[in-house]
């Protein structure tokens, strides 16, 4: 074997060196590179180059002046319509004159189209960043060279094409850089997709309200355009000062894509007397996804009612002057029809969110619409379409009979806002009655952050509010993702999902009781107790709650529940369950639980309290009633079926085990020892 030379380390440090610049130029080629000759080369930037090469002013700016280019990369161009004019638009509309790194990157930038209109930047975090709707792809930016002049010049890749503010093709006037005044004033020259803003023009004219559309800075305005096919009309005197105020949120330019959805903003018409707030939100319409804008009315000044309204973004992201413009279908917080009629107006909107709904009341029953407007105040829960699409729903709604029961399991009598909910829900849960008599709303309000969530059980059905607050004349409409009255979930689901059942889902999981509850073959009736009856037991027995809810204890946490359970050939509804208590003259029922043999119960029904069941000599209140699922009913109730002897005698026999436990293991120890 021979010793390596003295020479060699010093031989592969030189190698190691040639490899690492090897690799260096191998991932980074264009680092040698002008910005033209950047995206030349690089493949996923071809459009882009090409269409900066065909125009004579923004190829000489690359070549001549510090620039900032930003590249949209090519599968961009794919998700855009080509049009005839992008030559003349697009490229210098990509380019600034002053180099700028992301982290210089200001409120606003200035192009080189003629104008110099802004693109405008959204920091969400250092690496989420937006110009305009385009999303920056940070990995690939801050790719930084000199020209061949020595110009310094920075490239970012972006993933849409930014759109500016066209003209219409032979347009006999020149409009550069309008701010949203100029930008109304001027829009039957500016290409609009046929759209024209007339009617809310002469309202701003008339109301004197030019100069808040003319504000410096940067702002988001709401233009409602004339006339959208198949959504409603608002007759124009219903725009007064405020209304027009609502549609500009001051001091902030919210594209759709960097803004989150739901999140509200504080309009102009945000006063100390009334509080107008507007909102995001979108919605897949058959192979489409509609954006949407929402004001909502959070304070009335006695003149605009509390509530939302809704407006379809019909052409979105305009950039203009003093920030950005959305086109929308209809005036914001001006409420102009009733319940009926703002059902009545998804007819012909085939994928409208409504649409479903509207076909099952004509389908069903047609007086239920007039029914809605007869009432002075009304609060409708109106299930989406999606609702209405959900597979195991669908053996349910041939049955008209059935369907035309649950409609006004929909209806409360009553104008009833989340704000109001909110407030009744501050120490209980909040519970309404609907059209159908006994059968109540329960509600639930979830807050993570600004966000809030509204759920609701009703006919044993948990929904979720995806729309609230929209305002109608005699009412107000939440809109929600389940028809209630339909079960849809087994019972292992059910206690999944209701957040008032948590402490019993959380033992049925640990002790695998919840296992058996999914099999659709079964009908199960379960006394469920609620999370109020399961802190009671913390407050009265603290010891033997705590060991319920420890794993090691689960076996007992099971026997007890199944105490609560009944596994028979039908459900029992509560009036089943009285019916049979009075054929045995008003004495016990006999429960064959799966816990014990039997469970005698008595049944109490009082027309203000609804039901009660005794057990062991104690009354205790059903909360809810006839909770039905595909494969049972619960019944909510207000205690746990528990005796103290639950714990002490399982305890002893546990304890029992463990001391024989240990004798025999003594006793080994003992043998082995002296053996």
């Amino acid at each position: 074997m021979t010793s390596s030379s003295p020479t060699a380390p010093c031989r592969r440090f030189v190698i190691g060196l040639f490899l690492i610049a090897v690799v260096q130029v191998t991932y980074h080629p264009a680092q040698c590179s002008t910005l033209m000759k950047y995206m030349a080369t690089e493949y996923n930037l071809s459009q882009i180059y090409s269409i900066i090469e065909r125009s004579q002013i923004a190829n000489s700016t690359i070549h001549l002046r510090s620039v900032t280019v930003f590249a949209p990369h090519n599968e961009a161009f794919m998700k855009t319509t080509k049009q005839d004019t992008d030559d003349d638009y697009l490229p210098c509309y990509h380019i600034t004159n002053v180099p700028m790194k992301l982290e210089q990157l200001g409120k606003s930038v200035f192009s080189e189209l003629d104008g110099n209109p802004p693109m405008w930047i959204t920091k969400k975090s250092p690496e989420e960043i937006y110009i305009n709707q385009a999303k920056v792809v940070y990995h690939l930016a801050n790719y930084e060279h000199n020209n061949t002049i020595g110009k310094p010049q920075v490239l970012h890749v972006i993933d849409q094409v930014l759109q500016p503010l066209r003209l219409k093709k032979n347009s006999p006037q020149m409009i550069y850089n309008p701010n949203a005044w100029e930008f109304m004033e001027n829009a039957e020259f500016l290409d609009l997709n046929g759209y024209h803003t007339n009617i809310f023009l002469q309202r701003v004219q008339s109301l004197e309200k030019k100069h808040v559309f003319s504000n410096q800075g940067g702002h988001t305005f709401f233009i409602p355009v004339d006339e959208v096919a198949n959504h409603p009309k608002v007759r124009p005197e219903k725009i007064d000062v405020k209304v027009i105020d609502a549609h500009i949120i001051p001091d902030n330019v919210l594209f759709l894509g960097p803004t989150n959805e739901g999140e509200q903003f504080e309009t102009l018409a945000f006063t100390d007397m009334l509080k107008v707030v507007a909102f995001f939100s979108k919605a897949e319409e058959g192979d489409k996804t509609k954006y949407f804008v929402s004001s909502d009315t959070l304070n009335s000044d006695g003149t605009h009612p509390t509530g939302a309204v809704v407006a379809e973004i019909v052409k979105a992201n305009i950039p203009i002057k003093n920030g950005v413009v959305h086109l929308i279908s209809r005036p914001l917080m001006v409420v102009d029809n009733n319940v009926k009629e703002f059902v009545e107006s998804y007819k012909d909107r085939e994928y409208g969110i409504l649409h479903r709904f509207y076909e099952e009341i004509m389908n069903t029953d047609k007086d239920f619409l007039d029914q809605l407007s007869s009432l002075t105040n009304v609060t409708l829960f109106a299930p989406s379409n999606n609702a209405f699409n959900e597979q195991s729903i669908q053996s349910y709604l041939t049955n008209r009979t059935y369907i035309k029961s649950l409609l006004n399991l929909h209806v409360v009598n009553g104008r009833l806002s989340i704000e109001d909910i909110v407030s009744g829900s501050t120490d209980k849960r909040f519970q309404v009655a609907t059209l159908v008599p006994r059968k109540d709303l329960f509600f639930n309000v979830v807050t993570s952050g600004k966000n809030r969530t509204l759920t609701l059980e009703g006919g044993g059905v948990n929904a979720t509010v995806v729309q609230a607050n929209l305002a109608a004349t005699n009412g107000i409409i939440h809109i929600i993702d389940h028809v209630l009255g339909i079960p849809s979930s087994t019972v292992d689901r059910k206690l999944a999902t209701d957040p008032t059942l948590n402490d019993t889902n959380y033992l049925g999981q640990v002790s695998s009781l919840n296992d058996q509850l999914s099999d659709v073959q079964k009908r199960f009736t379960y006394f469920v107790p609620r999370d109020s009856a399961w802190k009671r037991l913390s407050i009265d027995n603290p010891s033997v709650y705590k060991k319920l809810f420890m794993p090691e204890y689960s076996y007992l946490a099971r026997q007890i529940l199944e105490r609560h359970l009944i596994v028979a050939d039908k459900a029992y509804t509560m009036d089943d369950l009285r019916k049979e208590a009075n054929n045995n003259y008003n004495l016990s029922v006999k429960l064959p639980t799966v816990r014990d043999v039997s469970m005698y119960v008595k049944i109490k029904d009082l027309p203000e309290e609804g039901y009660s069941i005794e057990w062991r000599n104690e009354w205790i209140h059903v909360h809810r009633a006839d909770v039905r699922c595909t494969n049972g009913i619960i019944h909510v109730i207000d205690q746990v079926f528990i005796d103290d002897n639950d714990i002490e005698v399982n305890a002893a026999i546990a304890t029992k085990s463990v001391t024989v436990m240990l004798l025999i293991l003594a006793q080994c120890l003992v043998f082995f020892y002296f053996n």
